[in-house]
């Protein structure tokens, strides 16, 4: 007999996570050890650490309940390791989580089950709560209400990379994740709000189901750390803006519009984006202008289609 398709292949990619990794890799055994007779399989990047990462992860895998499958990718960023992660994967669908994330026990079950009745390519991501109450409240999604993206929401945190599956159709039609996006990469973060941004704009089906979730266990507990994170995501937004400034199809000038309104309300004595954390959306707005002429000044004296990769 041929062996059976692979049913769910979850992809994670890790740089220098040696420590706390097991966390992450123990949650998934115990999900598949629940998933009944689902064939499943963990495809893991290691994206260039100089740590033991690889082998704490070929240890946990010599045990492990389900196929694993281990790959290098040196070329930096999260983008270009979630390539190599789908390249390698072989399964109809394709989830991903972080290194720094705790699937749940229901996790492969509620997939399967999210899936079954799709009669067209469907990308979805579910609900990230805080796994360590020590950690400051941010990098989460705690909303208890399904929900679909329109042209009215914006595709930046509507679903999170942490926690997003979709099927492999999905990529034969959207392409892969841009390299100049995301963590370690030239815009620093952004390559899920972009990816799902695509597949909305390809007129595929994106919602937020909260029964699929991950605990995330992200470790910042400093304003300070909130501050650079938040510049991060506020630089990459600005290069989406730039990307998308000129199509059509997208909403992304609807939302820089949001920003400039926001932090003019803000200048004139409206309310902050966050007193509390001292975070603003004059300074968000400062890092989106940033980004968007990271981006032009990217891709000055490039093809139009060049730019666009």
């Amino acid at each position: 007999m041929p062996p059976r398709p692979v049913d769910i292949s979850l992809i994670i990619s890790s740089r220098n996570r040696a420590s706390g990794l097991l966390n992450c890799l123990d949650a998934i055994a115990n999900a598949a050890r629940l998933s009944g007779d689902l064939q499943l399989e963990l495809v893991f990047v290691d994206n260039g650490s100089t740590d033991d990462t690889s082998e704490v992860f070929r240890r946990w895998a010599a045990v492990a309940p389900l196929h694993t499958n281990l790959i290098y990718e040196t070329l930096p960023g999260l983008a270009n390791a979630r390539n190599s992660g789908i390249a390698a994967a072989a399964g109809r669908l394709l989830a991903f989580t972080d290194d720094d994330c705790e699937v749940l026990p229901d996790y492969f079950t509620v997939i399967a089950g999210l899936f079954a009745a799709d009669r067209g390519i469907v990308m979805r991501g579910g609900r990230v709560e805080l796994g360590d109450v020590r950690d400051l409240p941010v990098t989460i999604k705690t909303e208890r209400e399904p929900a679909v993206l329109t042209n009215e929401l914006h595709a930046g945190g509507f679903i999170h990379g942490c926690n997003m599956v979709f099927p492999r159709a999905l990529v034969d039609q959207v392409g892969q994740f841009d390299p100049r996006f995301g963590a370690g990469a030239t815009f620093r973060s952004g390559e899920d709000t972009d990816y799902i941004h695509r597949a909305f704009n390809a007129g595929i089906r994106v919602e937020y189901v909260p029964e699929l979730e991950v605990k995330h266990f992200h470790g910042r507990r400093k304003v300070e750390d909130i501050h650079r994170l938040h510049a991060g995501y506020a630089f990459g937004n600005g290069a989406l803006y730039a990307k998308y400034l000129f199509d059509k199809r997208s909403n992304m000038r609807g939302m820089l519009r949001w920003d400039i309104r926001q932090a003019v309300r803000e200048a004139l004595g409206g309310q902050p984006m966050s007193k509390e954390m001292g975070l603003t959306y004059r300074r968000q707005l400062r890092d989106n202008l940033t980004g968007m002429l990271a981006y032009w000044r990217s891709t000055r004296g490039k093809t139009p289609a060049a730019a666009r990769t």
